[in-house]
């Protein structure tokens, strides 16, 4: 249920993203129909990790948008691949990367000077994110219980009634052998 959740949440933050992401494009002010050269290779490194990230190749899509991160040091569009990047660590189907991985890079996107154009979706996702770190926490922290010698006890009360019915059988044998050993006979 946390997996589905967090799958929905990542989904919305994508198409937010991306509805985002095409009104700024569209405010650009470049030539009819074709977008500035960084605008475009940046177009096509988030559209070859969305397909990279869809066949499960999560490190094949961050190798992606790190390159394009590189390439083009400096420009708005590198600044905004940290997102990206974020993004992809915190999905629950990403075995590469953990939650707190992708809490740490959505920190690092939002402290980056010039990182705007998805504060807001990293803002939330960041906040979704931590929900499902403490969700998992608090699951795990249940399904942690106190073991006995054969049987797994939920809370300390039933660990200490079972320890006395132990002990009261214990005495009891340890009484039949007295009898038994004071009157060798029967």
């Amino acid at each position: 249920m946390i997996a589905r959740f967090a799958k929905r949440t990542i989904t919305i933050a994508l198409v937010a993203a991306a509805c985002t992401n095409s009104t700024a494009g569209s405010t650009a002010g470049s030539t009819a129909g074709t977008p500035p050269a960084p605008a475009a290779a940046y177009q096509n490194a988030i559209a070859a990790a969305a397909r990279r990230v869809e066949a499960g190749d999560y490190s094949g899509a961050d190798r992606i948008l790190s390159d394009f991160a590189l390439k083009a040091k400096g420009t708005d569009e590198s600044t905004e691949i940290a997102f990206w990047r974020a993004l992809y660590m915190v999905d629950p189907y990403n075995r590469n990367s953990s939650i707190s991985e992708g809490i740490r890079a959505l920190d690092i996107y939002l402290n980056t000077p010039g990182a705007s154009r998805y504060r807001q979706q990293a803002v939330v996702l960041r906040r979704t994110a931590q929900v499902v770190q403490s969700l998992r926490n608090a699951a795990q922290q249940q399904t942690m219980r106190v073991a006995g010698r054969d049987t797994v006890f939920v809370n300390r009360e039933e660990e200490i009634a079972a320890l006395r019915d132990q002990l009261a059988k214990a005495n009891a044998e340890l009484e039949r052998i007295k009898k038994r050993l004071a009157n060798p006979s029967r």
